[in-house]
């Protein structure tokens, strides 16, 4: 603690009470700890700090504060140190150990007046001197016990964090996990042990970058449990939906949230179903346009998860199908997959897609005449229609051979 500046030294009575406390040091820490118990509700209602425990701290602390005054000397805070990082381990919560300590500084300050004014050998000048000391000395302590605490309570976050980043992992890697290591893997995500849960996978706009800053607090409002993962190309979520059939709230925070594709899986009840929850994420992820700030959901969108479900062959398709489209001149071929896309999103009527693309609707129906003539399909035979629509989101996808 600091010193205060003195030519005569300090008191030697006061250095002589310091003493005899010292003396009777455990039967004193024994009384500041039944006073923290009392006074500090936290350590009367909680069992994570037990009874020898507190003793112990309240000793060690105890200790290095009245040699310094004994001594004469700097305190050690190595014991407000330890303190401080083994409540934080503890689940303590700072404001209830800096409290603790005040009780403790209290008691000590009252002993030191008690037995000084038993004795009538200390002047009032001694004690304020011993005051401010001591008082310092609280002030050192206090600061050296909540650096302590904050950095340990620090630690534990991010190595609680890794821990649960990485059962993530593992849950979407499909490792083997015995039931029992299921429920305790639940237990550390912080989720219900069954679903229904759904894969979340967010396209990272940079490498390594979260593409949904501040998901899980976000879904948390509205109740509804996550753990995510960071992988380079993309931000992986298991997530357990409060509403067994809605989801509803899920699919309007990550629209709110939405900054890139987010693919969404079917529901699943089991988290050893993970791993193939995550393909399908994935594939929705891949079904959308690239560049499109859009959420997918598997089960929505068949035509672009066909498609996407099987790249090579959907290439081929892709080329056996609208090959003499993509062959055209590439101005000519957008406009008839862009007028194509307009009629399928219209229902096949001419007229709504011809509002879409400010057109007159015989030059929607020329534009269909050129695709079926092109293709050698018939857009009002059902069988050719589907081959032209999956080839076709393969084309908007950008799936090529």
């Amino acid at each position: 603690m600091t010193r205060r500046e003195a030519t005569s030294g300090p008191d030697p009575e006061l250095v002589a009470l310091a003493g005899r406390l010292l003396g009777t040091i455990e039967e004193f820490a024994d009384e500041i700890a039944s006073a923290i118990e009392t006074r500090v509700e936290f350590y009367g209602t909680h069992t994570v700090v037990p009874a020898d425990d507190l003793r112990h701290s309240v000793q060690g602390n105890l200790e290095y504060v009245l040699r310094s005054l004994h001594e004469d000397r700097y305190a050690d805070v190595a014991a407000a140190r330890t303190t401080g990082a083994l409540r934080a381990e503890q689940g303590v919560p700072l404001s209830v150990v800096m409290a603790a300590f005040r009780v403790l500084f209290s008691q000590i300050w009252h002993s030191l007046v008690l037995h000084a004014r038993t004795r009538e050998q200390v002047s009032d000048q001694a004690l304020v001197d011993a005051a401010s000391d001591l008082w310092s000395a609280h002030d050192t302590f206090a600061e050296e016990m909540a650096a302590a605490h904050r950095e340990t309570t620090m630690a534990l976050v991010l190595r609680n964090e890794g821990e649960r980043s990485a059962l993530v992992g593992a849950l979407l890697e499909g490792r083997p996990l015995h039931e029992t290591s299921v429920w305790e893997v639940a237990d550390v995500l912080r989720l219900p042990k069954r679903g229904p849960f759904v894969v979340v996978a967010a396209e990272s706009v940079q490498l390594a970058q979260e593409a949904l800053p501040g998901i899980e607090n976000r879904l948390r409002t509205r109740r509804i449990g996550s753990a995510w993962r960071l992988t380079p190309d993309a931000q992986i979520g298991i997530v357990r939906f409060e509403n067994d059939a809605d989801l509803r709230p899920l699919a309007s925070t990550l629209t709110e949230s939405a900054r890139s594709r987010i693919g969404v899986s079917p529901p699943y009840l089991a988290l050893t179903e993970t791993a193939a929850a995550l393909r399908f994420a994935r594939i929705a992820l891949a079904s959308t346009v690239a560049g499109s700030p859009r959420v997918t959901m598997f089960d929505d969108f068949p035509l672009a998860v066909a498609a996407v479900s099987a790249p090579d062959a959907m290439a081929r398709v892709r080329q056996a199908v609208l090959g003499p489209i993509l062959d055209l001149p590439a101005e000519h071929s957008k406009v008839l997959l862009e007028t194509l896309a307009a009629w399928r999103d219209s229902g096949g009527s001419a007229s709504e897609a011809a509002a879409v693309l400010f057109c007159h609707p015989n030059t929607v129906r020329h534009r269909l005449r050129r695709i079926e003539a092109a293709t050698g399909r018939s857009l009002s035979d059902p069988k050719a229609t589907a081959e032209i629509l999956i080839a076709l989101e393969a084309a908007l996808l950008g799936i090529a051979q």
